[in-house]
């Protein structure tokens, strides 16, 4: 009777070591990846930096393929930036980039390599980049940079009576000239231009900036923008205000003899400032610099 109990026994004690065995086997056969990626942080807004980390063995990852440093145009629109890496550094057991992205949405960094067994991986780790725009705004190149006052309070006052003033006196002389009208022959008159009014507010926001630091590179670039889209609107004779930034540099290079690495250097530098999630100072002699720039560009 207790030989015939222990077959049973030594049966089961047989199949749970083929059990461990095939366990085993199966353990191995599934292939482990010697290589994590990561984001830090895997947030951010545009014009941020994040950092791409890809930590791998030495000799499990082969051929590299990664993006060189400096900005990557976008795939749907060349003439404008995707991203821009900013730093980058290689070793034998990591590939280590500070990425920043000038549009919103969910990106993997275009990162390719092969394994020692040849292979093909690629990045798949997402960022997330949010917008640093309402939900009521498009985009920064869409809205003509409001004409505001950011100096002390009494300038503030001091421009508000001269406008006050000068509405005024306009009233009062086009009051005049309706009551003199019939008495007098017409001479030929030298009216307002509008956009030459248009381009002294922003000459004079301009210098206000300028003169009263800290520079900010967001402010000051949408208010150089309006007045390049007002000087244009003077030669041409037609409105620029409601033109992309890609557009209107599209006309500049079209109407001005500006080299097009130029025109394009310029515009990411609108972009970037622009889209930008933080407050980034610039010199006011860089701003400066910019207004000379482009008032001589403007006068070709």
């Amino acid at each position: 009777m207790k030989a015939g109990g222990n077959r049973p026994r030594s049966l089961d004690r047989i199949q749970f070591f083929y059990y461990l065995f095939y366990l085993s086997l199966l353990l191995f056969s599934v292939p482990s990846f010697a290589w994590k990626e990561d984001w830090e942080p895997k947030e951010v807004g545009i014009g941020e930096q994040a950092e791409y980390l890809l930590e791998f063995q030495q000799g499990e990852i082969q051929d590299p393929e990664i993006p060189s440093k400096g900005m990557v145009p976008d795939p749907d629109s060349p003439d404008l930036p995707l991203f821009e890496v900013v730093s980058s550094e290689v070793s034998d057991t990591k590939i280590k980039l500070s990425v920043a992205y000038y549009t919103s949405g969910k990106f993997s960094l275009p990162i390719i390599w092969k394994d020692k067994d040849g292979k093909e991986f690629h990045s798949e780790i997402v960022l997330t980049v949010r917008s640093s725009l309402s939900e009521k705004d498009k985009t920064p190149e869409e809205i003509l940079p409001p004409l505001e006052f950011s100096g002390k309070y009494g300038w503030k006052l001091a421009a508000i009576l001269a406008g006050l003033t000068a509405l005024g006196l306009g009233i009062f002389y086009a009051w005049y000239l309706n009551q003199t009208a019939s008495k007098r022959t017409m001479d030929a008159l030298v009216e307002a231009d509008p956009w030459v009014q248009k381009i002294l507010i922003y000459e004079s926001k301009l210098d206000e900036i300028i003169n009263s630091p800290p520079v900010f590179a967001r402010t000051f670039y949408r208010v150089l923008s309006g007045y390049i889209r007002e000087n244009m609107s003077k030669k041409m004779n037609a409105p620029f205000a409601h033109l992309t930034e890609a557009e209107l540099f599209q006309r500049i290079y079209d109407s001005f003899g500006l080299e097009e690495e130029e025109v394009r250097n310029w515009e990411n530098t609108f972009r970037k400032a622009q889209y930008s999630g933080e407050e980034v100072e610039i010199s006011s002699d860089e701003a400066l610099k910019a207004w000379d720039y482009w008032k001589e560009a403007l006068s070709r």
